[in-house]
Formats: C-alpha cells, structure tokens, sequence
C-alpha cells in the first residue's frame, strides 16, 4: 500500500486515539470494581409502617430514596435513545450532504432499537400499562430490546451488503416503511411483555450465567464486530461504517456484565452495562459528527481552492486582455510602419527609375554597351525593390483579423485564381474531386490558393506541367493539397520555404520575392489550420493546408 492509500485509509476511520479511549471507558468499570468501588444503586426498603408519624416532605424523601434505582435506571436508558435520535437525524442529514443512503439505513436501525429502549423503559416506570413485576419486566425487555438492537443492525448492514444494484434516492420511501415497520414491532413487543402476567425468569443468582437470555445478543454483536460489520466497511469505507465496528466493543462488554455478572435489579453490573449501552449508542453518534465535520472541511477547502483557482483565471485573463491589447497595438504599429516606409522607399525609387531613363534616353549614342548593360541592371533593381516593397506590403496585410468569415465555394476560387494566374498552355491545373463549400475570409483563401498555384506554375521545368488540387476530411479538418510534377525540393528545405524572403533559386535566375508561402503559412496558422509540404526531388512536390470544418 503507497503512502496516498495508506492516508486515505486513515480518514476513513476513527482517529486512534479515540477508539482507544472508548475502549479504556469499556474496560475502567471493570478495573475499579476490582480496587472495591460499586455502581449499584442503594436500596433502602419502603416499610409502610414507617409513614405513621412522619411529615410529608419526609414521607417523600423517602420514597425518592426507595426509588433511586429507578430514577437511575430512567435516567440511562432515556440518554441512550436522546442518543440514538440525534443518531438518525444526523444521518438523514449526512445523507443529504453525501447521497449516501446506507448511512440512514443503519441510522433507522440504531433508532429503532433506541425505540425499544425507551418503550422499555416506559412500561417499567408504569408510563405504559404493565402488569408484570419489575423484577421479570425489566430484565426480560433489556435481554429483548438487546437481541433486537442487535439484530436490527445486522439487518440494516445485511440489506447494503445483499443488494446487488445500489439504493437510490427513491428508494427512501421504502426506508421510512421499514422504520415504522421495526418501530411498531418494538412498540409490540415491549407491549406484550408489558401486559404478560407471568414472564420466564431471566435471573440466575449462583449461576455462572447469571442472566441466560443475555448471551443470545452477545453472540449477535460478537458476529456483527467480528463478521458482518467490518464486511460491511470494506464495501462503504467512511467513518460511520467504522464507528459501527468500534461501537461493538462497548456493547459486548455491555452484555458480559449483564450475562455473567448481574443478578438483581440496580446492581453493580446492571448500571455498569446500562452506562455502556449508552456509550454504545454515543460511538456512531460521534463517528456521524466526525464524517460531517470533515465533509464540511472538504468542502470548505474545495470551496477556497476554487475561489483561488477563479482569482488566478480572472487574473490571466485580464493579463491575456492586456497582451492582446498590446499585441493589436504593436501590429496596428507595425502595419502603419510598413506602409509608411514602404510608400516612403517607393518615392526615391520613382525617382532613380526616372533618372536611369532620362540618361539612358540622352546619352544612348553615347554610352557603350557596357554603359548601356549598368543602365539595365539599375532599372532591374528599381523593379526588384519595388516588387519587395509590395511583398512586404502584402505580408503586413495577410490575415488581418477583421476579415469576416463567409460561406466559400472553393470551385469559385479556384477558378478566379486560375483566371488571375493566366497559366501557359503548357501547364494544366485541375480538380481531382469536389470541393467543399467553407466558412473563411474570402480575399484570404484566395491569397492562399493563388500563391500555391502561382508558385508551382512559376517553378515548373516540365515540358507539360500538371497541377492537381486535391481535399479530403480528416478529423475535423478540410485537408487541401496542391500536386505538381515540378523540380522538388530538397527536405532540409522544408521549413526555409514558408520564411520571409527565402527562395531556393538565385533572384537573377527566377523573378521571387519570397513571399508568397510566407504568406500562406500567416494566413493558414492565423486562422487555426496547418500548412507543409511533402516532395521527391525531379518528381514534383504537394503542398498541403488545413481548414476547420
């Protein structure tokens, strides 16, 4: 087991130090009745002749004293079902946190036994008609009310444990039917012995079993700790389940103070196991509180993670805004400074052009053919730097962001390219399949195709040139390929063909700025879609750009 399940483990249980506290409490009756100290309740005997000549308020002092054991005896067993309703409530209320409903169903059983007890307790104080002597009543209820607790909650635990599909949210009807099923079987129960004349004896002073029909329920809490329950925790692993399993321990020291130790009512082992019955029933009711607070915690600290989290997001974004901002700014910049410099290198270009043809005009039957050759090469540069002022006029332009999306029908465009290009007769451009009809900015996805197709019809060294445009679908994408049978180009040269300015071929050999793929690459990328290129060197090469759908 790594470190992160070994600590996941841990929250699912109870802290150690808590169930070793429960089971120093369960133990501690036993080690200080062994220094000599006695739980039982003083039994003064009520003597009717007593009364002649005593006051009232004596007279009722009296009877209090002769009823202390009773008033004990109350006391416990209505803390302990106090205990087992707060029990069910705060399971109900786990359950609305959690959508856990195992948790009300062992809730309902732990109540419903709690029920038993207080019916109990009821009939042997006379709240409910009894007939039967306390002294077979109350004995013979608790050894009931015990069975029943415990059965109830091997059934509560067995219904998780059988049910294949898990309960749902609507199935709480049927949980609230079965809680006033069991409590009316409780109510039953206590009722009959109640009204019952004679009960069995259920006290054996000697014996070494001093109470035979408490070691049915110590059996069944023996099988639920060791057994059912912790079967029970493995299948819905959270504090509750174990609180369940460590609640054992108190309730089976419960039954060995009543199976083999007491003998009468209000005893030493009758209060002793009356005390940790309550404990019994508080264990759950803390492993229920525990599961709450850390559920709160959890959420408390989710709830501050995402508060972070949403800080650090609003954060980026306003960072984001900022940069986009600055981005827009600093390209508007860059825009205006191409154009400015451009329009400003276009002047003094006019005029260098002019006066190369002014000489040229004025002194050509002077000039030899070498003055005449310079006079040349002048005025081709002229119209080289001219044609890059324009590619880099074109390139500031590319993609530009305001450019509106609209429905293309690629047909269109291929056609109007073809049209713009005017390609020699000895090169043929045609479609291989159907184009699609696209969402992109119009004046965009024609750049791009007349660059490609420009491109290929520039390079071709082919007596009968082919160029075949090609688009398929591919994960959520127009792919479209441009073919060629031109020259090819070298795979090292694969990226150093979409930058600016670079051309595989001297520009006194080809008329290229350079800027057309680098274009297309701006274009393309600007609007979320690849580009690249596969070749063959003297087989031809295909250029390839992608388009969402």
């Amino acid at each position: 087991m790594n470190r992160t399940s070994f600590t996941r483990s841990e929250e699912n249980k109870m802290p150690r130090t808590v169930v070793l506290a429960i089971a120093v409490i369960s133990i501690t009756p036993f080690l200080l009745n062994l220094v000599g100290f006695d739980f039982s309740t003083q039994k003064i005997p009520f003597d009717v002749s007593q009364i002649s000549g005593l006051q009232e308020a004596e007279i009722v002092d009296l009877l209090h004293r002769t009823m202390r054991g009773g008033f004990t005896h109350t006391l416990l067993e209505w803390s302990a079902f106090i205990i087992a309703l707060l029990t069910v409530f705060l399971a109900f209320v786990h359950f609305k946190i959690k959508k856990n409903v195992t948790t009300p169903i062992i809730g309902v059983a732990l109540f419903c036994a709690g029920c038993m007890d207080a019916f109990h307790t009821l009939a042997a104080d006379r709240l409910l008609e009894a007939v039967a002597d306390n002294t077979d009543l109350i004995p013979f209820t608790w050894a009931i009310a015990r069975i029943f607790n415990a059965a109830i909650i091997l059934v509560g635990a067995s219904i998780f444990l059988i049910k294949k599909t898990p309960i749902k949210k609507e199935g709480m009807s049927f949980l609230v039917i079965v809680s006033l099923l069991f409590g009316g079987i409780a109510f039953i129960v206590i009722d009959l012995s109640a009204t019952s004349v004679n009960l069995p004896q259920t006290m054996f002073a000697g014996s070494f079993v001093t109470r035979p029909y408490d070691v049915a329920p110590l059996v069944l809490y023996a099988i639920a700790g060791i057994w059912i329950l912790p079967w029970f925790y493995r299948k819905n692993s959270n504090i509750f389940s174990h609180a369940l399993i460590i609640s054992m321990i108190p309730a089976i020291v419960t039954q060995l103070h009543m199976a083999f130790g007491s003998t009468a009512l209000y005893d030493n082992h009758f209060n002793i196991a009356h005390f940790l019955k309550i404990i019994a029933y508080l264990v759950p009711f803390a492993g229920l509180s525990m599961d709450y607070i850390r559920s709160y915690q959890q959420e408390e600290k989710t709830a501050e993670s995402l508060q972070n989290e949403i800080g650090i997001r609003e954060r980026a974004e306003k960072k984001q805004i900022k940069l986009m901002e600055d981005l827009t700014a600093v390209n508007k910049d860059l825009k205006d400074f191409a154009y400015i410099v451009s329009h400003d290198l276009k002047a003094p270009l006019r005029a260098i052009k002019s006066l190369s043809d002014w000489l040229y005009a004025d002194n050509k039957d002077k000039l030899g053919e070498e003055g005449k050759e310079q006079i040349e090469l002048i005025s081709g540069r002229v119209m080289r730097m001219e044609k890059l002022i324009e590619g880099i006029l074109k390139y500031s332009r590319a993609g530009n962001i305001g450019e509106d999306k609209e429905k293309i029908d690629i047909n269109e465009v291929i056609e109007d390219a073809k049209v713009s290009i005017g390609p020699p007769d000895n090169v043929e451009i045609s479609v291989k399949s159907k184009m699609p009809v696209i969402m992109y900015p119009q004046t965009q996805i024609f750049q791009i195709l007349l660059n490609l197709m420009s491109n290929a019809v520039k390079f071709m060294d082919k007596e009968i040139g082919e160029i075949e445009i090609d688009c398929t679908e591919e994960n959520g994408y127009w792919k479209f390929s441009l073919a060629d049978n031109g020259p090819g180009i070298e795979e090292k040269y694969y990226d150093k063909i979409f930058q600016v300015f670079q051309t595989l071929k001297a520009r006194d050999e080809f008329e290229s700025t350079g800027i057309g793929l680098a274009v297309v690459k701006k274009i393309v990328e600007g609007n979320g879609g690849k580009v690249w290129v596969d070749s063959k060197i003297g087989i031809g090469s295909t250029f390839y750009f992608t388009v969402e759908k």
